[in-house]
């Protein structure tokens, strides 16, 4: 089934992610308001830094990530805590190269984005976000490699994507830039 025909929601015992929407920018805002979350964002090829000084900047943001979706391109989800009830970050899958569409017959690689408020950038959180993304996207997009990046400061994020089987990226091919780590689907 096409994700963009209509966007799948996952979940675990503590986290569901559903696609973003309008409604969702006063919660979101707290994570791209935070300074720290700010450090630790992979805005890698998405036109420089971004900065949110209001809750009308992520209606914004969310306006145009929806764009992306309704033309194929990519998915923002939000990612809740089921516990609190709060939403707590987002991520997003984009396809290898941004020039390509997932289900094209050309894309073979995602890259995984995880923006989190920086209360809850947990090894455990983390997991579970990388355990529903490996047990589903690689299926779901059609792709054969996902991506996402880790800074050496990102302690709890590299913990989690080492527990997942991702490897650091030696050689880089799939991005021009530093700290990726890579999963290939297996059988």
């Amino acid at each position: 089934m096409n994700p963009f025909e209509h966007c799948p929601i996952y979940e675990t015992d503590h986290l569901v992610f559903t696609k973003v929407k309008e409604e969702d920018a006063k919660e979101l805002f707290e994570c791209y308001s935070d300074p720290i979350t700010k450090g630790h964002m992979n805005n890698d090829n998405c036109g420089g830094e971004w900065d949110c000084p209001s809750i009308d900047h992520v209606r914004q943001a969310i306006n145009a990530w929806n764009k992306e979706f309704d033309a194929g391109f990519f998915i923002r989800w939000s990612v809740r805590y089921k516990q609190l009830h709060k939403i707590i970050g987002t991520i997003e899958i984009a396809p290898i190269p941004n020039t390509t569409r997932f289900l094209d017959g050309v894309c073979q690689s995602g890259i995984l984005r995880i923006d989190m408020i920086s209360s809850f950038e947990d090894r455990a959180i983390f997991s579970g976000i990388l355990q529903i993304v490996t047990d589903h996207f690689y299926m779901d997009f059609g792709i054969k490699n996902i991506i996402t990046k880790a800074t050496t400061a990102d302690i709890q994020r590299i913990q989690a994507l080492e527990e997942n089987h991702f490897i650091k990226i030696e050689n880089n091919t799939f991005v021009p830039f530093d700290d990726y780590y890579l999963k290939k689907y297996s059988d």
